[in-house]
C-alpha cells in the first residue's frame, strides 16, 4: 500500500466515524426535563429556573419544588413523576404526575386540581409557591446539550452548568494565588542567594547550618511545613505580641483575605522556595570559569564587585530556565494552602464541590492554573532552547551559517602576485 493510499484510507476511516458521530446525534432521544422555579422569589439566585433530567424511571417532587431520585421523608413528598412504558415497537415512552396520599398540598395542573394524570410537553404543575414546568426531550443537535448533562462522567467532571457557577467564584480567588506565588518567589530568590554563599563559604561555620537548612526543607514535604506554619507559630509569644501591637495584621488586606493568613503564606512558601533556589544558584555558580572572577580581580575589582558584576549576571542566564520551573511549581503549590483555610482557587473550588455533590469545579480551578503553567512552560522550553543555541549546545536548528561553503576552482579569484613555490607543496 503506497503513502497516498494510507492516506485515503485514513481520512475515509475519520469521515466514517465523523458521519456516524453526527448520526447519533441526530437520531438519540434526549431525556425528558422539568424546569423548577420559586414564583414568590425576589433573588437572583432563586428567580433562576432549576432544570432536572429525567434519567430514572420515577423521580419525587417535594414541597419545595425539589426534584429527587428518592426521598427519605414521606411526609415531604407532594408528588410522584412515574415513567409510562411505550405501547408497541413504534410507541414512545410518556409520563404520568400522581399526587401523594399522604400530603395535604394541594397540586395543580393547568389551573386544575389533579390527583393522578398523563403529562405532556408543557404541562405546568404548581406546588405552593413553587412552578413545576415538564418538557419533552429535544432530539437532534439541539438536545447535545441535555445528553451531555443527563451522562453520569459528563455530568459530574465537566458540566457546563456547574462550570457556568463556579468560574466567577474562582475567578475572583485567581488573583490570591498569583499575589501569593509573586511576593513568596520574590522573597526566596535574595534568601537563597544568601543561603547558596554560605554552601560555598570556606568556614564551617556558614556551610553547616545552609546545608542543614537545605538537606531538612527539601527533606520533608512541604504540607508538613505549612501545617506547622500556620498552626504552630501563632502560638509563639513574639508572633502574638506582634500581632498585638500591630493590629492591621488582623484586618482583611487585599481580596478579602487577613493579612496575617497572607504573612504565613508568604513565610512558609518562601522558606521552602530558598532552599530550591539555592541549589539552584550554586550550581549556576559553580559552573562559570573561575577563569571570570580571576580575570575581574585582575582588573582591580573586590569580590563582592566581582560577584554582583561578573558571576552573577552569568549566572542568572543560565539559571533562568530552571528558576521559571521553581516558580510553576511554586504556583501550583499554592493550592496546598487550601488545608488551612485560605481563600485561594483549590479551597473556592471544594466549596463549590461539597455544595454542588460535583466535581467539574476542580476542572474550572485546574483550567486557572493551566492559563499559568502551560504559557511559562513553552517559554522555559524555548529559552533553554535559545541558550543552548548561544552557548553553542546544538540544542536546535542546525547553525549553518557557521560551516564553510565549498569553493571550486572556478570561483577562485587568482593572485596578482603568486607566490612562487619550489620543490612542491609544504606540508
Amino acid at each position: 500500500m503506497t503513502r497516498r493510499q494510507r492516506q485515503m484510507l485514513g481520512l475515509a476511516i475519520v469521515v466514517l466515524a465523523i458521519g456516524i458521530l453526527a448520526w447519533q446525534l441526530l437520531t438519540m432521544q434526549r431525556p425528558d426535563r422539568v424546569f423548577s422555579r420559586n414564583t414568590q422569589a425576589t433573588r437572583a439566585a432563586e428567580v433562576r429556573e432549576s432544570v432536572y433530567r429525567l434519567t430514572v424511571p420515577e423521580v419525587t417532587i417535594g414541597r419545595l419544588g425539589d426534584v429527587r431520585i428518592v426521598s427519605n421523608i414521606e411526609s415531604d413528598v407532594v408528588a410522584t413523576l412515574e415513567e409510562v412504558p411505550a405501547e408497541g415497537e413504534g410507541g414512545s415512552k410518556t409520563w404520568r404526575v400522581a399526587v401523594s396520599g399522604e400530603t395535604t398540598q394541594p397540586v395543580y395542573l393547568n389551573g386544575n386540581v389533579v390527583v393522578e394524570s398523563p403529562l405532556i410537553d408543557g404541562d405546568i404543575l404548581v406546588i405552593g409557591d413553587y412552578e413545576v414546568r415538564f418538557a419533552d426531550g429535544p432530539e437532534g443537535f439541539a438536545g447535545f446539550y441535555d445528553w451531555w448533562e443527563s451522562s453520569t462522567v459528563t455530568h459530574q467532571f465537566l458540566s457546563p452548568e456547574v462550570a457556568r457557577d463556579s468560574f466567577p467564584i474562582i475567578a475572583k480567588a485567581f488573583p490570591v494565588s498569583v499575589l501569593i506565588v509573586l511576593v513568596s518567589f520574590g522573597m526566596a530568590i535574595p534568601l537563597g542567594l544568601m543561603l547558596s554563599f554560605m554552601k560555598m563559604a570556606k568556614t564551617r561555620w556558614a556551610r553547616w547550618p545552609a546545608t542543614m537548612y537545605v538537606d531538612v526543607i527539601r527533606g520533608t514535604p512541604l504540607f508538613l511545613q505549612i501545617l506547622l506554619v500556620f498552626f504552630g507559630l501563632p502560638l509563639l509569644p513574639a508572633y502574638k505580641a506582634m500581632t498585638q501591637s500591630l493590629p492591621w495584621l488582623n484586618q482583611a488586606g487585599l481580596f478579602g483575605i487577613t493579612n496575617t493568613l497572607y504573612l504565613r503564606a508568604f513565610l512558609v512558601l518562601s522558606l521552602n522556595s530558598a532552599a530550591y533556589m539555592c541549589e539552584i544558584l550554586r550550581a549556576g555558580i559553580q559552573s562559570i570559569p573561575r577563569g571570570q572572577m580571576e580575570a575581574a580581580r585582575s582588573l582591580g575589582m573586590t569580590v563582592p564587585q566581582s560577584m554582583a558584576f561578573v558571576i552573577i549576571p552569568q549566572t542568572i542566564r543560565r539559571i533562568l530556565p530552571t528558576m521559571m520551573s521553581e516558580f510553576i511549581l511554586l504556583f501550583k503549590d499554592t493550592a496546598l494552602l487550601a488545608a488551612v483555610g485560605l481563600a485561594e482557587m483549590a479551597l473556592k473550588a471544594k466549596e463549590i464541590s461539597a455544595a454542588k455533590f460535583n466535581t467539574t469545579p476542580y476542572v474550572v480551578a485546574a483550567a486557572f492554573y493551566l492559563v499559568v503553567t502551560i504559557p511559562l512552560g513553552r517559554f522555559v522550553a524555548n529559552l533553554e532552547h535559545r541558550l543552548a543555541e548561544a552557548e553553542g549546545g546544538g540544542g536546535g536548528a542546525k547553525r549553518d551559517s557557521l560551516v564553510p561553503e565549498p569553493i571550486d576552482s572556478e570561483h577562485v579569484t587568482p593572485r596578482s602576485n603568486p607566490i612562487p613555490t619550489s620543490g612542491g607543496d609544504r606540508r
